[in-house]
């Protein structure tokens, strides 16, 4: 398969047609168990045998990606039968135990312009899951091209001595420790809960036309992060074309797989250098 394409094909189907360890990084939001409709071509699978749907496409997808790449999973459980459902939580323990990736880290998406959910019972749902999986803890990344400002309140803090890893004795009692602490002169690290709008605030010809579409800050964020320019990322699950926009944008190569082929003609029109240039980023990454 040639690099800078989307092949309409089943994802596990392409994913077998890669060689190993040739990917840098991964970056898929997969159909939900139960959830969204994508046209008659796409099953959505219910959360009793999703799991079992989705761990043959993840082991592909541990074989083709490299041992210093990343593999970026958004996701979402739902509520069953008045309940939350596990199924999230069950996908990502199997994919631990039955693929050679490993659980590096989880990172929550607060939908800023989400729609809020939930019963009189329930407080608002705005969150969804992004899980890191790796290969190695020696993965690519690079976190000092996501850096973002300093707080003048924290400005001000690092001008006296902060408390730094207390020290606790044998009897439970804790002496407080601190320290001077000099800020980073490209920034701070953010937080691991990012603030992401959805695809819905987006104008143009093809915003909104995806069921269930993220922003192009999503994969704009991770693809800085943990790819150098050249690189390789794939998105088993294309949609629109998110993922191969930002990648292009970003001077990276991408490879993509959708079975709906009704979004072909968006995803043209988003890979135009006209469509490209009307994209525009968040200057640094929203966080709490």
């Amino acid at each position: 398969m040639e690099k800078n394409n989307i092949y309409f094909v089943d994802c596990l189907e392409g994913l077998k047609g890669l060689d190993d360890n040739v990917v840098d990084l991964i970056v898929t939001s997969p159909p939900y168990a139960d959830a969204t409709e994508y046209g008659k071509k796409i099953e959505c699978f219910k959360t009793k045998n999703y799991s079992d749907w989705f761990i043959p496409i993840i082991a592909e997808i541990g074989r083709v990606m490299k041992k210093e790449g990343s593999f970026i999973l958004n996701i979402n459980d739902k509520i069953d039968n008045g309940f939350r459902s596990t199924y999230v939580f069950d996908l990502v323990n199997r994919i631990v135990n039955e693929t050679n990736l490993k659980l590096y880290e989880r990172y929550f998406w607060f939908k800023k312009s989400g729609l809020p959910t939930g019963g009189e019972k329930r407080l608002n749902d705005k969150i969804e899951y992004l899980f890191h999986f790796t290969k190695d803890k020696k993965h690519k990344a690079n976190t000092d091209r996501i850096r973002i400002p300093y707080s003048e309140v924290t400005l001000n803090r690092m001008k006296t001595p902060i408390g730094a890893n207390d020290t606790i004795d044998d009897n439970g009692i804790t002496t407080a420790v601190k320290k001077m602490v000099k800020p980073n002169s490209l920034g701070k690290k953010p937080n691991g809960v990012f603030r992401f709008n959805t695809a819905g605030v987006l104008k143009g010809k093809t915003a909104g036309v995806h069921p269930a579409a993220f922003h192009h800050d999503l994969p704009n964020l991770f693809i800085n992060w943990l790819t150098d320019e050249g690189d390789l990322v794939l998105d088993p699950f294309m949609g629109t074309g998110t993922v191969a926009q930002v990648a292009k944008i970003n001077n990276r190569n991408y490879i993509g797989f959708e079975l709906n082929e009704a979004y072909k003609e968006i995803q043209d029109l988003k890979l135009t250098p006209e469509e490209m240039n009307t994209v525009k980023f968040s200057d640094t990454v929203d966080i709490f």
